[in-house]
């Protein structure tokens, strides 16, 4: 079984990177910092871009697990090297599941899944238009609420990225690119992204 963990940095300290055990590291950097071994991309579309250009770039050789994650996980996920390092043991801390995608969440506001009504509340101003985005993606009808976590800190299993085709998420990559509010969109979609009942 091959594990790899995909950070979206942008001027974080990394240094907890070096407590990460039997993980490939990925590293894709959107800031001006001159770091070493990492993939520099341009500075847009926040974490969401990053995840869905990792997907798009190795759709044919992704790792068997991927763990997707910003520079800084832990406002989200206080204990996230625990989670990776423990792997599998560590899923049963998943706060929210599909199949083989877990949503991690254990922050210092939430710590639970979230819900989410279309425009983004309670927990955004307002401002955004989720059944927009879920009606540029899917067929299927789009639900009244919609679960995530806050970070949208998740592992995935390649089959479960591969029951969709590249086609679906170079819509995303480019949705993120061009949509100004699909980061925070996707924050509350990315569930149904990798939920096999959603068409």
């Amino acid at each position: 079984m091959t594990k790899e963990l995909v950070v979206a940095y942008f001027k974080e300290d990394l240094n907890w990177l070096e407590e990460i055990t039997d993980s490939k590291i990925t590293i894709y950097n959107k800031s001006n910092v001159n770091l070493d071994n990492t993939i520099s991309l341009p500075n847009f579309g926040r974490e969401m871009h990053t995840y869905f250009h990792h997907i798009v770039e190795n759709y044919d050789n992704l790792s068997d697990w991927v763990f997707f994650t910003q520079g800084n996980p832990f406002d989200h996920v206080k204990d996230y090297v625990e989670i990776v390092n423990q792997f599998p043991d560590s899923l049963d801390q998943s706060k929210l599941s599909t199949d083989d995608c877990h949503f991690f969440s254990y922050g210092y506001d939430y710590d639970i899944p979230l819900k989410s009504i279309s425009n983004g509340l309670p927990h955004h101003d307002g401002s955004l238009n989720i059944d927009g985005l879920w009606g540029l993606l899917f067929s299927s009808p789009p639900p009244n609420e919609y679960d995530f976590v806050a970070g949208c800190t998740f592992c995935v299993t390649r089959e479960q990225i591969l029951m969709r085709e590249k086609s679906f998420y170079e819509k995303c990559l480019d949705t993120s690119i061009h949509r100004i509010m699909a980061p925070w969109e996707f924050e509350r979609l990315m569930y149904n992204v990798f939920n096999k009942n959603v068409q």
